[in-house]
Protein backbone atom coordinates (compact mmCIF):
# COMPACT_ATOMS: atom_id res chain seq x y z
CA UNK A 1 0.00 0.00 0.00
CA UNK A 2 3.03 2.37 0.44
CA UNK A 3 4.92 1.43 -2.08
CA UNK A 4 1.94 2.53 -4.56
CA UNK A 5 0.89 5.32 -2.51
CA UNK A 6 4.52 7.13 -3.58
CA UNK A 7 4.00 6.38 -6.86
CA UNK A 8 0.82 7.84 -6.78
CA UNK A 9 2.72 10.65 -5.10
CA UNK A 10 5.76 11.18 -7.61
CA UNK A 11 3.27 10.93 -10.45
CA UNK A 12 1.56 13.77 -8.91
CA UNK A 13 4.66 16.29 -8.24
CA UNK A 14 5.70 15.27 -12.00
CA UNK A 15 2.08 16.74 -13.45
CA UNK A 16 2.46 19.53 -11.13
CA UNK A 17 6.27 20.25 -12.41
CA UNK A 18 5.60 19.88 -16.04
CA UNK A 19 6.87 17.77 -19.08
CA UNK A 20 10.31 19.57 -20.43
CA UNK A 21 10.68 19.33 -24.43
CA UNK A 22 13.81 20.52 -26.01
CA UNK A 23 14.27 21.74 -29.85
CA UNK A 24 16.51 23.39 -31.94
CA UNK A 25 15.77 26.98 -33.01
CA UNK A 26 17.40 28.96 -36.44
CA UNK A 27 19.50 30.75 -34.11
CA UNK A 28 21.09 27.82 -33.06
CA UNK A 29 19.71 28.53 -29.57
CA UNK A 30 17.60 25.82 -27.28
CA UNK A 31 14.32 25.95 -26.22
CA UNK A 32 12.32 23.76 -23.47
CA UNK A 33 8.97 23.88 -23.42
CA UNK A 34 7.23 23.30 -20.21
CA UNK A 35 4.03 21.72 -19.31
CA UNK A 36 2.49 23.97 -16.46
CA UNK A 37 -1.12 23.02 -15.58
CA UNK A 38 -1.53 21.35 -19.03
CA UNK A 39 -0.13 24.25 -21.30
CA UNK A 40 3.10 24.13 -22.96
CA UNK A 41 5.11 26.99 -21.69
CA UNK A 42 8.55 27.35 -24.15
CA UNK A 43 11.97 28.83 -22.73
CA UNK A 44 14.79 29.59 -24.87
CA UNK A 45 18.14 30.08 -24.14
CA UNK A 46 20.93 31.78 -26.34
CA UNK A 47 18.54 34.05 -28.34
CA UNK A 48 19.37 37.29 -28.06
CA UNK A 49 16.37 39.25 -26.64
CA UNK A 50 14.07 36.03 -26.19
CA UNK A 51 15.07 35.30 -22.29
CA UNK A 52 11.49 34.18 -20.80
CA UNK A 53 10.50 36.09 -16.99
CA UNK A 54 10.14 33.70 -14.35
CA UNK A 55 7.77 33.45 -11.36
CA UNK A 56 7.58 31.95 -7.80
CA UNK A 57 4.43 29.45 -7.24
CA UNK A 58 4.30 27.38 -3.91
CA UNK A 59 2.83 24.42 -4.84
CA UNK A 60 1.78 21.54 -1.99
CA UNK A 61 3.37 18.24 -2.61
CA UNK A 62 1.98 15.32 -0.66
CA UNK A 63 4.62 14.06 2.11
CA UNK A 64 4.63 10.37 4.80
CA UNK A 65 5.09 11.48 8.38
CA UNK A 66 5.18 8.93 11.13
CA UNK A 67 3.64 10.69 14.05
CA UNK A 68 3.43 9.14 17.85
CA UNK A 69 -0.46 8.85 19.31
CA UNK A 70 -1.02 7.32 22.84
CA UNK A 71 -3.51 4.98 22.57
CA UNK A 72 -5.54 3.49 26.01
CA UNK A 73 -5.32 -0.57 26.26
CA UNK A 74 -7.26 -2.77 28.05
CA UNK A 75 -3.93 -5.08 29.55
CA UNK A 76 -5.09 -8.61 31.17
CA UNK A 77 -2.59 -8.51 34.78
CA UNK A 78 -2.25 -11.18 37.00
CA UNK A 79 -3.20 -11.03 40.66
CA UNK A 80 -2.81 -13.43 42.85
CA UNK A 81 -5.05 -13.97 45.81
CA UNK A 82 -5.97 -16.37 49.28
CA UNK A 83 -9.14 -18.46 50.01
CA UNK A 84 -9.99 -20.82 52.85
CA UNK A 85 -10.57 -24.45 51.48
CA UNK A 86 -12.01 -27.36 53.24
CA UNK A 87 -10.18 -30.42 52.45
CA UNK A 88 -11.12 -34.02 53.27
CA UNK A 89 -8.12 -35.75 55.16
CA UNK A 90 -7.19 -39.18 55.70
CA UNK A 91 -6.14 -40.31 58.80
CA UNK A 92 -5.01 -44.18 59.17
CA UNK A 93 -5.04 -46.00 62.26
CA UNK A 94 -4.86 -49.79 62.56
CA UNK A 95 -7.61 -52.28 64.35
CA UNK A 96 -7.28 -55.73 65.21
CA UNK A 97 -10.48 -57.76 64.57
CA UNK A 98 -11.25 -61.38 64.60
CA UNK A 99 -12.66 -64.17 61.85
CA UNK A 100 -13.61 -67.68 61.88
CA UNK A 101 -11.46 -69.72 59.77
CA UNK A 102 -12.44 -73.53 58.34
CA UNK A 103 -9.86 -75.91 58.69
CA UNK A 104 -9.63 -79.74 57.34
CA UNK A 105 -7.73 -82.08 59.63
CA UNK A 106 -7.44 -85.65 57.44
CA UNK A 107 -7.95 -88.84 58.92
CA UNK A 108 -7.50 -92.64 57.56
CA UNK A 109 -10.80 -94.50 56.65
CA UNK A 110 -10.79 -98.03 55.12
CA UNK A 111 -13.79 -98.92 52.91
CA UNK A 112 -14.90 -101.94 50.50
CA UNK A 113 -15.42 -102.09 47.03
CA UNK A 114 -17.21 -104.60 45.16
CA UNK A 115 -16.25 -104.03 41.24
CA UNK A 116 -16.06 -106.53 38.16
CA UNK A 117 -12.95 -108.35 36.12
CA UNK A 118 -13.15 -110.06 33.21
CA UNK A 119 -11.68 -113.32 33.33
CA UNK A 120 -10.48 -115.51 29.83
CA UNK A 121 -12.12 -118.56 29.63
CA UNK A 122 -11.55 -121.55 26.66
CA UNK A 123 -14.09 -122.83 24.26
CA UNK A 124 -13.91 -124.63 21.59
CA UNK A 125 -15.93 -123.64 18.08
CA UNK A 126 -16.72 -125.49 14.87
CA UNK A 127 -16.05 -123.14 11.71
CA UNK A 128 -16.36 -123.15 7.84
CA UNK A 129 -13.57 -122.89 5.42
CA UNK A 130 -13.44 -122.68 1.61
CA UNK A 131 -10.42 -124.70 0.40
CA UNK A 132 -9.04 -123.53 -3.10
CA UNK A 133 -7.94 -126.74 -5.49
CA UNK A 134 -6.13 -126.07 -8.51
CA UNK A 135 -6.25 -128.51 -11.91
CA UNK A 136 -4.23 -128.26 -15.20
CA UNK A 137 -6.88 -127.84 -18.13
CA UNK A 138 -6.07 -127.54 -22.18
CA UNK A 139 -6.79 -124.23 -23.53
CA UNK A 140 -7.08 -123.32 -27.70
CA UNK A 141 -5.96 -119.90 -28.86
CA UNK A 142 -4.54 -118.40 -31.66
CA UNK A 143 -1.67 -115.92 -32.53
CA UNK A 144 -0.61 -113.27 -35.17
CA UNK A 145 3.01 -114.67 -36.70
CA UNK A 146 4.60 -111.88 -38.41
CA UNK A 147 6.10 -112.87 -42.06
CA UNK A 148 8.09 -110.74 -44.18
CA UNK A 149 8.58 -110.38 -48.05
CA UNK A 150 10.38 -108.22 -50.71
CA UNK A 151 8.29 -105.91 -53.27
CA UNK A 152 9.05 -103.18 -55.76
CA UNK A 153 7.72 -100.10 -55.46
CA UNK A 154 7.59 -97.19 -58.04
CA UNK A 155 8.58 -93.60 -57.21
CA UNK A 156 9.12 -90.27 -58.95
CA UNK A 157 12.25 -88.07 -58.50
CA UNK A 158 12.66 -84.51 -59.52
CA UNK A 159 15.89 -83.60 -61.12
CA UNK A 160 17.17 -80.19 -61.17
CA UNK A 161 19.05 -78.30 -64.00
CA UNK A 162 20.96 -75.11 -64.19
CA UNK A 163 21.18 -73.07 -67.47
CA UNK A 164 23.07 -69.23 -67.84
CA UNK A 165 20.16 -66.25 -69.05
CA UNK A 166 20.92 -62.80 -69.63
CA UNK A 167 18.54 -60.66 -67.48
CA UNK A 168 18.13 -56.72 -68.32
CA UNK A 169 17.95 -54.29 -65.17
CA UNK A 170 17.16 -50.82 -64.60
CA UNK A 171 20.47 -48.33 -62.51
CA UNK A 172 19.60 -44.65 -61.36
CA UNK A 173 22.63 -42.76 -61.89
CA UNK A 174 22.21 -39.24 -59.66
CA UNK A 175 23.61 -35.65 -61.02
CA UNK A 176 24.25 -32.24 -59.09
CA UNK A 177 22.15 -29.21 -61.24
CA UNK A 178 21.72 -25.31 -59.20
CA UNK A 179 18.85 -23.75 -58.79
CA UNK A 180 17.14 -20.35 -57.59
CA UNK A 181 14.40 -19.63 -55.09
CA UNK A 182 12.28 -16.88 -53.60
CA UNK A 183 11.49 -16.56 -50.16
CA UNK A 184 10.14 -13.56 -47.91
CA UNK A 185 11.95 -12.14 -45.12
CA UNK A 186 10.59 -9.75 -42.05
CA UNK A 187 12.60 -6.97 -41.31
CA UNK A 188 12.33 -4.95 -37.87
CA UNK A 189 12.29 -1.48 -37.58
CA UNK A 190 10.95 0.94 -34.68
CA UNK A 191 8.54 3.04 -34.86
CA UNK A 192 6.98 5.67 -32.06
CA UNK A 193 3.08 6.19 -31.62
CA UNK A 194 1.18 7.95 -29.12
CA UNK A 195 -0.80 6.35 -26.06
CA UNK A 196 -3.35 7.80 -23.72
CA UNK A 197 -2.46 6.02 -19.93
CA UNK A 198 -4.51 7.06 -16.88
CA UNK A 199 -2.86 8.35 -13.59
CA UNK A 200 -4.05 7.56 -10.31
CA UNK A 201 -3.78 10.79 -8.14
CA UNK A 202 -3.78 10.06 -4.41
CA UNK A 203 -5.57 12.90 -1.70
CA UNK A 204 -6.64 12.62 1.81
CA UNK A 205 -10.20 12.96 3.26
CA UNK A 206 -10.85 12.82 7.40
CA UNK A 207 -13.39 10.46 8.52
CA UNK A 208 -15.03 10.12 11.85
CA UNK A 209 -16.00 6.93 12.72
CA UNK A 210 -18.01 4.81 15.82
CA UNK A 211 -17.15 1.63 17.42
CA UNK A 212 -17.75 -0.93 20.38
CA UNK A 213 -15.41 -1.77 23.22
CA UNK A 214 -16.16 -4.19 25.48
CA UNK A 215 -14.92 -3.33 29.14
CA UNK A 216 -14.47 -6.05 31.62
CA UNK A 217 -15.38 -5.40 35.30
CA UNK A 218 -15.57 -8.34 38.08
CA UNK A 219 -18.53 -8.79 40.24
CA UNK A 220 -18.81 -10.92 43.41
CA UNK A 221 -21.14 -13.44 42.93
CA UNK A 222 -23.17 -16.12 45.89
CA UNK A 223 -22.41 -19.83 44.76
CA UNK A 224 -23.72 -22.80 46.79
CA UNK A 225 -21.81 -26.62 46.39
CA UNK A 226 -22.23 -29.11 48.30
CA UNK A 227 -19.71 -31.22 51.01
CA UNK A 228 -20.00 -33.89 52.43
CA UNK A 229 -19.22 -34.36 56.14
CA UNK A 230 -18.27 -37.36 57.73
CA UNK A 231 -19.80 -38.98 61.12
CA UNK A 232 -19.28 -41.82 63.21
CA UNK A 233 -22.08 -44.41 63.99
CA UNK A 234 -21.73 -47.40 66.57
CA UNK A 235 -23.93 -50.23 65.42
CA UNK A 236 -24.29 -53.48 66.77
CA UNK A 237 -24.26 -57.18 64.83
CA UNK A 238 -24.35 -60.79 65.72
CA UNK A 239 -21.07 -63.07 64.20
CA UNK A 240 -21.04 -67.43 64.37
CA UNK A 241 -18.33 -68.12 66.61
CA UNK A 242 -16.86 -72.19 66.83
CA UNK A 243 -16.02 -73.28 70.21
CA UNK A 244 -13.99 -76.79 71.35
CA UNK A 245 -16.29 -78.76 73.58
CA UNK A 246 -14.60 -81.59 75.39
CA UNK A 247 -16.20 -85.48 75.37
CA UNK A 248 -14.88 -88.55 76.53
CA UNK A 249 -14.98 -92.05 74.44
CA UNK A 250 -14.02 -95.36 75.06
CA UNK A 251 -12.28 -97.96 72.62
CA UNK A 252 -11.47 -101.43 72.97
CA UNK A 253 -7.98 -102.08 73.24
CA UNK A 254 -5.88 -105.92 73.22
CA UNK A 255 -3.38 -106.62 75.62
CA UNK A 256 -1.11 -109.81 75.97
CA UNK A 257 -0.56 -110.79 79.49
CA UNK A 258 1.28 -113.82 78.78
CA UNK A 259 4.45 -115.09 80.97
CA UNK A 260 7.63 -117.11 80.77
CA UNK A 261 7.05 -120.62 81.66
CA UNK A 262 9.71 -123.64 82.63
CA UNK A 263 8.59 -126.83 80.34
CA UNK A 264 10.31 -130.47 80.61
CA UNK A 265 10.89 -132.11 76.98
CA UNK A 266 12.50 -135.42 76.76
CA UNK A 267 14.74 -135.31 73.44
CA UNK A 268 17.27 -137.82 71.76
CA UNK A 269 20.93 -138.03 72.77
CA UNK A 270 23.16 -136.91 70.24
CA UNK A 271 25.99 -140.17 70.84
CA UNK A 272 25.81 -142.83 73.63
CA UNK A 273 28.78 -145.30 74.40
CA UNK A 274 28.20 -148.12 71.45
CA UNK A 275 25.82 -145.44 69.15
CA UNK A 276 22.61 -144.87 68.81
CA UNK A 277 22.20 -148.07 66.25
CA UNK A 278 23.65 -150.05 69.30
CA UNK A 279 19.82 -150.30 70.80
CA UNK A 280 20.52 -149.13 73.82
CA UNK A 281 17.65 -146.39 73.53
CA UNK A 282 19.60 -143.44 74.57
CA UNK A 283 17.57 -140.38 75.67
CA UNK A 284 17.92 -136.99 77.48
CA UNK A 285 15.42 -135.05 79.48
CA UNK A 286 15.48 -131.01 78.55
CA UNK A 287 14.08 -128.11 80.36
CA UNK A 288 13.49 -124.81 78.49
CA UNK A 289 11.63 -121.72 79.02
CA UNK A 290 8.65 -121.34 76.79
CA UNK A 291 6.42 -117.60 76.29
CA UNK A 292 2.30 -118.47 77.43
CA UNK A 293 0.11 -115.99 75.67
CA UNK A 294 -2.71 -114.37 77.66
CA UNK A 295 -4.66 -112.25 75.33
CA UNK A 296 -7.05 -110.22 77.49
CA UNK A 297 -9.55 -106.97 76.22
CA UNK A 298 -10.32 -104.31 77.96
CA UNK A 299 -11.91 -100.37 77.83
CA UNK A 300 -9.64 -97.30 77.41
CA UNK A 301 -11.07 -93.95 77.83
CA UNK A 302 -10.12 -91.45 75.37
CA UNK A 303 -11.06 -87.50 74.95
CA UNK A 304 -11.68 -85.77 71.69
CA UNK A 305 -12.71 -82.44 71.09
CA UNK A 306 -16.14 -81.43 69.36
CA UNK A 307 -16.51 -78.17 67.67
CA UNK A 308 -20.21 -76.06 68.11
CA UNK A 309 -21.28 -72.87 66.65
CA UNK A 310 -22.88 -70.19 68.82
CA UNK A 311 -24.33 -66.86 67.85
CA UNK A 312 -22.04 -64.07 69.88
CA UNK A 313 -23.00 -60.33 69.73
CA UNK A 314 -20.66 -57.41 68.92
CA UNK A 315 -20.47 -53.58 68.20
CA UNK A 316 -18.58 -51.83 65.87
CA UNK A 317 -18.11 -48.54 64.43
CA UNK A 318 -19.24 -47.45 61.07
CA UNK A 319 -17.47 -43.99 59.76
CA UNK A 320 -20.90 -42.40 57.28
CA UNK A 321 -20.99 -38.63 55.67
CA UNK A 322 -23.83 -36.57 55.08
CA UNK A 323 -24.08 -33.82 52.13
CA UNK A 324 -24.43 -30.18 53.50
CA UNK A 325 -24.91 -27.08 51.26
CA UNK A 326 -22.85 -24.14 51.77
CA UNK A 327 -22.14 -20.83 50.40
CA UNK A 328 -19.29 -18.97 49.17
CA UNK A 329 -18.55 -15.50 46.97
CA UNK A 330 -17.37 -16.02 43.73
CA UNK A 331 -15.61 -13.48 41.55
CA UNK A 332 -17.28 -13.27 38.03
CA UNK A 333 -15.57 -11.49 35.53
CA UNK A 334 -18.51 -9.62 33.27
CA UNK A 335 -18.47 -7.14 30.30
CA UNK A 336 -20.06 -3.63 29.28
CA UNK A 337 -20.14 -2.31 26.16
CA UNK A 338 -19.61 0.89 25.48
CA UNK A 339 -19.67 3.12 22.00
CA UNK A 340 -16.57 5.63 21.31
CA UNK A 341 -15.66 8.19 18.18
CA UNK A 342 -12.39 8.34 16.87
CA UNK A 343 -11.21 10.07 13.61
CA UNK A 344 -8.82 8.38 10.67
CA UNK A 345 -7.91 9.49 7.58
CA UNK A 346 -8.32 8.14 4.47
CA UNK A 347 -6.19 8.56 1.20
CA UNK A 348 -8.50 8.28 -1.67
CA UNK A 349 -6.76 8.32 -5.66
CA UNK A 350 -8.37 10.29 -8.69
CA UNK A 351 -8.15 9.50 -12.10
CA UNK A 352 -6.13 11.81 -14.62
CA UNK A 353 -5.84 11.02 -18.40
CA UNK A 354 -2.46 11.39 -19.86
CA UNK A 355 -0.23 10.97 -23.09
CA UNK A 356 3.06 9.83 -23.75
CA UNK A 357 5.47 8.31 -27.11
CA UNK A 358 5.79 4.64 -26.94
CA UNK A 359 8.30 2.47 -28.93
CA UNK A 360 6.69 0.14 -31.37
CA UNK A 361 8.52 -3.17 -32.61
CA UNK A 362 7.46 -3.27 -35.95
CA UNK A 363 7.78 -5.49 -39.22
CA UNK A 364 7.88 -5.15 -43.16
CA UNK A 365 8.22 -8.02 -46.01
CA UNK A 366 10.82 -7.98 -48.37
CA UNK A 367 11.63 -10.54 -51.15
CA UNK A 368 14.47 -11.90 -51.73
CA UNK A 369 16.44 -14.56 -53.78
CA UNK A 370 19.01 -17.70 -52.93
CA UNK A 371 20.87 -20.14 -55.11
CA UNK A 372 21.05 -24.06 -53.90
CA UNK A 373 22.31 -27.00 -55.33
CA UNK A 374 19.71 -29.98 -55.94
CA UNK A 375 20.65 -33.76 -56.27
CA UNK A 376 18.41 -35.43 -59.57
CA UNK A 377 19.16 -38.85 -60.89
CA UNK A 378 18.60 -40.14 -64.57
CA UNK A 379 17.42 -44.27 -65.36
CA UNK A 380 20.20 -46.28 -67.63
CA UNK A 381 19.47 -50.07 -68.78
CA UNK A 382 21.75 -52.19 -68.45
CA UNK A 383 22.32 -56.47 -68.43
CA UNK A 384 23.79 -59.12 -66.26
CA UNK A 385 24.46 -62.66 -66.31
CA UNK A 386 21.97 -65.44 -63.52
CA UNK A 387 21.79 -69.07 -63.26
CA UNK A 388 18.28 -70.16 -63.60
CA UNK A 389 17.49 -73.84 -61.89
CA UNK A 390 14.74 -75.30 -63.19
CA UNK A 391 13.49 -79.35 -62.59
CA UNK A 392 12.88 -82.53 -64.47
CA UNK A 393 10.22 -85.37 -63.57
CA UNK A 394 12.05 -89.49 -63.97
CA UNK A 395 10.25 -92.25 -62.68
CA UNK A 396 12.26 -95.17 -60.80
CA UNK A 397 11.88 -98.35 -58.66
CA UNK A 398 13.12 -99.04 -55.41
CA UNK A 399 13.19 -103.14 -53.40
CA UNK A 400 11.12 -102.67 -49.81
CA UNK A 401 10.43 -105.07 -47.00
CA UNK A 402 6.76 -105.63 -46.04
CA UNK A 403 6.03 -107.43 -43.21
CA UNK A 404 2.51 -109.23 -42.83
CA UNK A 405 0.83 -110.78 -39.91
CA UNK A 406 -0.73 -114.71 -40.57
CA UNK A 407 -2.85 -116.23 -37.99
CA UNK A 408 -1.54 -119.73 -36.58
CA UNK A 409 -4.13 -121.88 -33.79
CA UNK A 410 -2.01 -123.52 -30.89
CA UNK A 411 -2.81 -124.98 -27.38
CA UNK A 412 -1.67 -124.42 -24.01
CA UNK A 413 -2.45 -126.13 -20.13
CA UNK A 414 -4.01 -122.99 -18.55
CA UNK A 415 -4.54 -123.64 -14.56
CA UNK A 416 -8.10 -123.73 -13.23
CA UNK A 417 -9.01 -123.29 -9.48
CA UNK A 418 -12.33 -124.95 -8.11
CA UNK A 419 -13.32 -124.04 -3.79
CA UNK A 420 -14.00 -127.34 -1.83
CA UNK A 421 -15.84 -126.81 1.77
CA UNK A 422 -14.37 -128.22 4.72
CA UNK A 423 -15.50 -128.04 8.31
CA UNK A 424 -12.62 -127.56 11.07
CA UNK A 425 -12.17 -126.32 15.01
CA UNK A 426 -10.29 -123.69 16.52
CA UNK A 427 -10.19 -122.47 19.83
CA UNK A 428 -11.74 -119.25 21.17
CA UNK A 429 -10.84 -116.97 24.08
CA UNK A 430 -13.87 -115.10 25.80
CA UNK A 431 -14.28 -112.70 28.44
CA UNK A 432 -16.57 -113.63 31.72
CA UNK A 433 -17.07 -110.83 34.05
CA UNK A 434 -16.75 -112.02 38.05
CA UNK A 435 -17.91 -109.96 40.79
CA UNK A 436 -14.86 -109.04 43.37
CA UNK A 437 -14.38 -107.00 46.71
CA UNK A 438 -11.20 -105.48 47.92
CA UNK A 439 -10.44 -102.95 50.54
CA UNK A 440 -8.53 -99.56 50.26
CA UNK A 441 -7.84 -96.73 52.50
CA UNK A 442 -9.26 -93.17 51.83
CA UNK A 443 -8.14 -89.91 53.88
CA UNK A 444 -11.22 -87.83 54.56
CA UNK A 445 -11.03 -84.51 56.48
CA UNK A 446 -12.79 -82.78 58.68
CA UNK A 447 -14.18 -79.40 58.48
CA UNK A 448 -13.20 -77.48 62.02
CA UNK A 449 -13.75 -73.97 62.31
CA UNK A 450 -11.14 -71.84 64.65
CA UNK A 451 -11.00 -67.92 65.42
CA UNK A 452 -7.87 -65.94 63.99
CA UNK A 453 -7.43 -62.07 64.64
CA UNK A 454 -5.93 -60.20 62.26
CA UNK A 455 -4.94 -56.64 61.78
CA UNK A 456 -7.08 -53.85 59.58
CA UNK A 457 -5.80 -50.48 58.44
CA UNK A 458 -9.01 -48.03 58.43
CA UNK A 459 -8.77 -44.95 57.20
CA UNK A 460 -10.69 -42.55 59.11
CA UNK A 461 -11.84 -39.15 57.05
CA UNK A 462 -10.96 -36.11 58.63
CA UNK A 463 -12.05 -32.16 57.73
CA UNK A 464 -8.88 -29.65 57.47
CA UNK A 465 -9.60 -26.59 56.55
CA UNK A 466 -6.43 -25.23 54.27
CA UNK A 467 -5.31 -22.05 52.85
CA UNK A 468 -5.14 -21.79 48.96
CA UNK A 469 -3.51 -19.58 46.76
CA UNK A 470 -5.07 -18.82 43.16
CA UNK A 471 -3.97 -16.06 40.41
CA UNK A 472 -6.63 -14.01 38.76
CA UNK A 473 -6.30 -11.90 35.40
CA UNK A 474 -7.05 -8.36 36.44
CA UNK A 475 -7.81 -5.98 33.52
CA UNK A 476 -5.90 -2.56 33.67
CA UNK A 477 -6.04 0.42 31.51
CA UNK A 478 -2.64 1.09 30.47
CA UNK A 479 -1.38 4.39 27.95
CA UNK A 480 0.30 2.91 25.16
CA UNK A 481 2.45 4.86 22.01
CA UNK A 482 1.29 3.88 19.12
CA UNK A 483 3.29 5.10 15.20
CA UNK A 484 0.83 6.26 13.06
CA UNK A 485 1.59 6.91 9.26
CA UNK A 486 0.22 9.92 8.28
CA UNK A 487 0.01 12.07 4.77
CA UNK A 488 0.38 15.56 4.89
CA UNK A 489 0.93 18.52 1.96
CA UNK A 490 3.75 20.86 2.23
CA UNK A 491 4.20 23.51 0.33
CA UNK A 492 6.93 23.49 -2.21
CA UNK A 493 8.13 27.00 -4.29
CA UNK A 494 8.65 26.78 -8.14
CA UNK A 495 9.53 29.05 -10.75
CA UNK A 496 7.57 28.88 -13.72
CA UNK A 497 7.95 30.97 -16.64
CA UNK A 498 5.08 33.80 -17.55
CA UNK A 499 5.96 35.32 -20.43
CA UNK A 500 7.99 34.95 -23.63
CA UNK A 501 10.14 37.60 -24.25
CA UNK A 502 9.58 38.61 -27.32
CA UNK A 503 6.64 40.98 -26.79
CA UNK A 504 4.29 37.45 -26.43
CA UNK A 505 2.46 35.24 -24.02
CA UNK A 506 3.48 32.51 -23.67
CA UNK A 507 1.60 30.06 -25.59
CA UNK A 508 0.35 32.08 -27.76
CA UNK A 509 1.10 31.49 -31.24
CA UNK A 510 3.72 31.41 -33.70
CA UNK A 511 4.93 35.56 -34.87
CA UNK A 512 8.54 34.33 -36.11
CA UNK A 513 11.69 33.90 -34.85
CA UNK A 514 12.12 32.07 -31.17
CA UNK A 515 9.42 32.16 -28.18
CA UNK A 516 7.19 29.96 -29.99
CA UNK A 517 5.98 26.53 -28.73
CA UNK A 518 7.58 23.69 -30.21
CA UNK A 519 4.26 22.29 -30.61
CA UNK A 520 3.29 24.61 -32.94
CA UNK A 521 5.99 23.19 -35.36
CA UNK A 522 6.38 26.71 -36.92
CA UNK A 523 10.64 27.42 -37.74
CA UNK A 524 11.96 25.55 -34.46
Amino acid sequence: MKKSFFSFALAFVATISGTTAFAQCDCGATQSSVMVAGNPVVESSGCGGCAPQTTTKTIMVPQQVMETQMVTVTKMQQETRTREVTVMKSVPRQETRTRTVTKSVPRQVTKTQTYTEMVAQQETQDYTVQVPVTTQVAQEYTVNVPRTESIEVPYTVQVPVTTQVEVPYTVCVPYTETATRTFTVNVPYTEMVEQSYTVCVPYTETKTQEYSVNVPYTEEVEQSYQVSVPYTETMTGTKTVCQRVPVTQYRTVSKDMGSYQCVTEEVQASSCGGGCNSGCGCSQTVSKRVWVPNVVCEQVPYTTYTTEQVEQPYTYEVTKTRNETRTRMVPVQKCRTETRTRSYEVTKTRQETRTRQVPVQRCRQEQRTQEYQVTKTRSEERTRTENRTSYTTEQRKRTQQVCKMVAETRTRMVPQTTMTTETRQRTVTKMVPVQKTREYTVTECDQVQEEVSYTVTVVDQVPETKTETYTVCVPVQVEKEVQVCKTIMVPQTVEVPVSSGCGQAVGSGCSGGCGQAVSTGCGC
